[in-house]
């Protein structure tokens, strides 16, 4: 089996390893030859690639992310002329693309949603049956328009993110129900817990070292509350880092006061919690929450987080509170706005 994945965030990895397992039928002696495309849009995720070739993929490359390209190529190139000028420009840019063009077009694609530089694929490989990896929280809100879509079918000829677009085939979503109507149909399921639930220990050992290896900062014995953090002033959801601080900080005081919270940050952020709250203990960003779950002796009495859909994945933790709606007044993006009007826990 050949297969060619292509993600940007540490949580498109850890769900294209378990596709990738459950693919090959749950025999760790033959995953078969896959190769991983990684945006580099997460700070550092280049580490993990000596882990992950280790067992799962034959290489791992990097390529750049939608901004260079825009700056590259120019706006009006790249809004209406991005098939013709991103296809050669990427390919010169990162020569691994044309390297691997024989081994991709044989191969099964899995696209983690459909931005710019994953675009290059629908474009390239066009009509080979590409399937998509759902983008957490994101996929399951209608993002764009009928008419935005018009507009980018049958104007721009650009890709529609989320599952949307006609290239895609099939969604691998955590909870197919949930995604928008328009594409349920091409919904099958992949759910974190149900395919956790049937690795061997050997596996889970393999998974959670690629991200954990051993003489990680581990967490302390007690009651502890969980605080899954967010991209909050690196995306533009809110104004600046200084009102993230403040969410953060408001939420925190809501936890009772026997708890020992533990935050974990997201990969994409830059902010250094440690220097804003004391008594605090502050887990590395480059993992998946998820994988927690591979190993006995991690449990939490409560989690709070604002919107992510991965505190929706921890048996690990006892209650779970979403507390986004709570601080709508100052997410200045309309579709995060909509997306936490919207969510279901």
């Amino acid at each position: 089996m050949k297969r060619t994945y292509v993600g940007s965030t540490i949580y498109h990895i850890y769900l294209s390893l378990l596709h990738l397992i459950r693919d090959s039928g749950y025999d760790n002696r033959n995953y078969g030859e896959n190769v991983l495309f990684l945006v580099e849009s997460t700070p550092m995720i280049e580490q993990l690639s000596p882990a992950l070739k280790k067992r799962f993929f034959r290489e791992v490359y990097l390529i750049s992310e939608r901004k260079e390209h825009v700056a590259d190529l120019g706006k009006f190139n790249y809004s209406f002329r991005r098939k013709k000028s991103l296809i050669p420009y990427l390919e010169e840019k990162h020569p691994a693309l044309a390297r691997e063009k024989d081994f991709i077009s044989k191969s099964d694609i899995y696209l983690c949603d459909t931005d710019s530089s994953k675009s290059y694929f629908l474009y390239e490989f066009a009509g080979q049956n590409i399937k998509m990896i759902e983008d957490g929280a994101r996929t399951y809100s209608q993002r764009h328009t009928f008419t935005e879509q018009l507009v980018k079918s049958f104007l721009t000829r650009t890709p529609i993110g989320g599952g949307f677009d006609k290239e895609i085939k099939t969604i691998y979503a955590q909870y197919p129900e949930r995604l928008p109507l328009p594409i349920r149909k091409k919904a099958r399921e992949l759910n974190i817990k149900k395919e956790v639930a049937k690795l061997d220990e050997s596996t889970r050992q393999q998974l959670f070292e690629i991200f954990l290896p051993e003489g990680s900062p581990g967490i302390n014995e007690g009651h502890k509350a969980l605080v899954l953090t967010q991209p909050l002033s690196e995306d533009g959801v809110v104004e600046n880092e200084a009102v993230k601080i403040a969410i953060y900080r408001d939420l925190i005081a809501k936890i009772p006061n026997h708890l020992q919270v533990v935050i974990k940050t997201h990969p994409r952020e830059y902010t250094r919690y440690e220097k804003h709250f004391a008594g605090v203990t502050v887990l590395p960003a480059l993992f998946p929450i998820e994988i927690l779950g591979l190993r006995e002796g991690f449990a939490f009495e409560q989690g709070y987080t604002l919107f992510s859909t991965a505190l929706s994945n921890l048996d690990i933790v006892g209650e779970r509170f979403f507390l986004g709606k709570d601080y709508l007044d100052k997410f200045t993006a309309r579709a995060t706005r909509e997306l936490v009007k919207n969510m279901k826990p």
